[in-house]
């Protein structure tokens, strides 16, 4: 599957928001809320997003993606608040006179039908000429790689495939929009890997705009522009993969996306961009940042497994905090160490280590003496 092409890497048009000649939003909820009787399910959200983005909505269950996407959709109705799309409010148009698709999770397809007769089943309810039709299904067909396929019913394809007759079933009619609702949840781990870049490649082959929903982080991360993290009905942060990995706003994100080493700590003092938190054991932790949280305050000292290293010897780290090895689990190209910290009671950090010939600490072992370090610049100051 070809890489990603250059138009894609400098996408960003949300870095132009609120400046003058900037982008209007392809879709816009503002101030959308959805209620089930006493339960709030969205609340009060606002939200921008651009055409040709391929853009992730991440959550656990019950946080309101699934929701948000169906009153996009026109499947659940707004309580409060509007939608537009392309300028134009959208709520109350239904569901089949709006530009838009879903692909729904568990693919939908007329076991009774062939492959052929699932993808034109659309443009057949649209009253298209039949010949018209054919040549649509056999654009799709060759779009997913399925050219071979059209004869056959949906029970005789693997997971994979009835994933791609349900994508191009979806884009059969052209829609501007395409909603994905936990599209690759069915497939096995090697598969859905292989499908999610496929996804990437055919989103912007086709330059429509896509959104994803999904629990799972590293799906969003590889397939998506940017990514909004939802918790409780609210967005907590929209940024790029690589901004909400490396700079979370808030223990929630970067707890749920990735793995990640919280040393909570009282904020001592700041000095040239340094702050200085030290730990109930007294131990003291020095990051960069440039928040200015007030001396005496709770903060958190953030990083993530593959930012700290660890060795028998104190000499040359920074930031070093002594510990024991508590478990081990060798995952191939790195290995994981759960290390206990002295002086904390259960307080364990995990740190990542790349398995590389000639390096010492490849036999570090069970319950070896150890010491942990971290750059200052390497991790993150959090203070909520």
């Amino acid at each position: 599957m070809a890489a990603p092409s250059g138009p894609r890497r400098t996408f960003q048009p949300w870095l132009a928001e609120g400046l003058e000649g900037a982008p209007t939003p392809f879709i816009e909820f503002r101030n959308v809320t959805k209620l089930y009787g006493a339960v709030t399910a969205v609340d009060d959200l606002s939200l921008s997003i651009y055409e040709r983005e391929f853009f992730a909505l991440l959550g656990p269950s019950g946080c309101g993606k699934t929701t948000l996407m169906r009153m996009l959709a026109g499947f659940e109705e707004v309580s409060e608040g509007s939608i537009h799309l392309e300028g134009q409010d959208i709520v109350g148009v239904p569901p089949y006179r709006r530009p838009v698709n879903m692909m729904f999770q568990s693919y939908a397809l007329f076991p009774h039908m062939s492959v052929a007769k699932n993808i034109g089943f659309g443009l057949k309810q649209d009253g298209m000429a039949k010949g018209d039709i054919d040549a649509k299904v056999a654009e799709m067909l060759s779009l997913v790689k399925l050219e071979d396929y059209g004869n056959r019913k949906p029970d005789q394809l693997s997971g994979g495939q009835r994933q791609r007759v349900a994508l191009a079933r979806s884009l059969a009619k052209q829609p501007k929009l395409l909603l994905l609702d936990e599209p690759l949840g069915a497939l096995d781990r090697k598969l859905r890997e292989e499908t999610q870049f496929e996804l990437i490649d055919l989103q912007e082959r086709l330059g429509i705009t896509f959104m994803i929903v999904t629990h799972d982080q590293e799906e969003a991360m590889t397939v998506a522009d940017r990514i909004a993290v939802m918790d409780s009905g609210k967005i907590v942060q929209v940024d790029p993969p690589s901004v909400i990995y490396e700079e979370p706003n808030s223990r929630y994100v970067a707890d749920f996306l990735g793995d990640i080493n919280l040393l909570e700590g009282k904020v001592t003092g700041i000095t040239k961009g340094i702050a200085t938190l030290e730990r109930a054991d007294g131990s003291v932790v020095k990051v960069v940042t440039d928040k200015t949280p007030s001396t005496g305050s709770t903060a958190w000292f953030a990083a993530r497994p593959e930012k700290l290293t660890i060795s028998r010897k104190k000499t040359g780290l920074k930031n070093p905090l002594a510990g024991e090895v508590w478990d081990i689990a060798y995952l191939g190209g790195r290995t994981l160490y759960k290390v206990k910290l002295d002086g904390t009671g259960d307080q364990f950090v995990r740190v990542a280590v790349l398995n590389s010939h000639g390096d010492e600490d490849e036999t570090l072992t069970w319950e070896e003496r150890v010491w942990i370090g971290c750059d200052p610049s390497a991790a993150r100051l959090l203070t909520r």
